[in-house]
């Protein structure tokens, strides 16, 4: 069996289209990633707000353990 130039050469194209699809893909994530953290950085400063406001009623004082950083 002897493969010609011609298979080669299709197959060199599906895994070019594969390569290229899988890259898409790759940068979309870290598009999506991106975004997630800042959300989550956003999140975070609410929660650093809100603590602030419930420790300036003076009624429970929050510790700083209770805030996540990032």
């Amino acid at each position: 069996m002897t493969i010609s130039i011609g298979q080669l050469n299709e197959e060199k194209q599906g895994l070019q289209v594969d390569f290229d699809k899988l890259a898409k893909n790759i940068k979309q994530v870290e598009v999506d990633l991106g975004q997630m953290k800042a959300n989550l950085n956003a999140i975070n400063g609410a929660i650093q707000q809100v603590n602030k406001l419930i420790g300036m009623t003076g009624d429970n004082p929050v510790k700083t353990e209770d805030v996540k950083k990032v």
